[in-house]
């Protein structure tokens, strides 16, 4: 199981940058699925299968409500990066934030969302300078074409859907989406740990 790291710094120490991510495999997921080897249903069943939730319940249940409404979607990504609920979703920010990225590219492929609005909120000036810089380095290494538009937004800034399908996320959540579809919707049922960090 993929450990979450409690960063006790205020500035991100240690995290898994752009580069160091593509050294170990990482979008190789995200371009199975772009590539037609892994299909949105496959993923979607997946999903469901897991266990996994999301913000308002089962993450598979939104998931398809969103992939089943009329086009354009859109998504909306949130974390928390202040507070008691927030320490472990900045946690995976700080030390993986690509892991978070590719879940998230999955998640947004998986459902037809044309694009996609990360809202963080709180944390120290070092986290939103990084996330600003790996998302600019994402967005010039594309892992293919196409890829949706990346908005990152910081603190209570209101939602920008104009009104579109929308996919609303956790950041925790969708880290465990690369987890799922290389081990098994089945690993990750029986990893009750995982289902509470997905939940919180």
């Amino acid at each position: 199981m993929r450990p979450v790291v409690r960063l006790q710094s205020p500035a991100p120490q240690g995290a898994i940058d752009h580069a160091a991510y593509l050294a170990r495999g990482g979008y190789r997921l995200l371009k199975r699925c772009i590539a037609g080897e892994i299909e949105s249903d496959m993923v979607l069943q997946s999903v469901g299968d897991s266990g996994l939730r999301g913000v308002h319940g089962p993450a598979a249940v939104e998931w398809e409500r969103v992939h089943g409404a009329p086009t354009p979607r859109a998504m909306e990504v949130c974390a928390a990066a202040v507070g008691p609920a927030g320490l472990a979703e900045r946690a995976l920010l700080e030390r993986d934030p690509h892991r978070c990225f590719e879940g998230m590219l999955i998640a947004a492929w998986a459902v037809g969302a044309s694009r996609i609005r990360l809202l963080v909120r709180g944390g120290p000036a070092a986290l939103r300078a990084m996330l600003a810089a790996e998302l600019l380095k994402l967005r010039d290494r594309r892992p293919y074409p196409g890829m949706p538009e990346i908005v990152l937004g910081f603190d209570d800034a209101p939602p920008s859907d104009d009104g579109l399908p929308t996919l609303r996320q956790g950041i925790q959540t969708l880290y465990w989406v690369p987890d799922i579809l290389e081990r098994g919707a089945a690993w990750f049922a029986s990893q009750a740990q995982c289902r509470r960090w997905a939940s919180a």
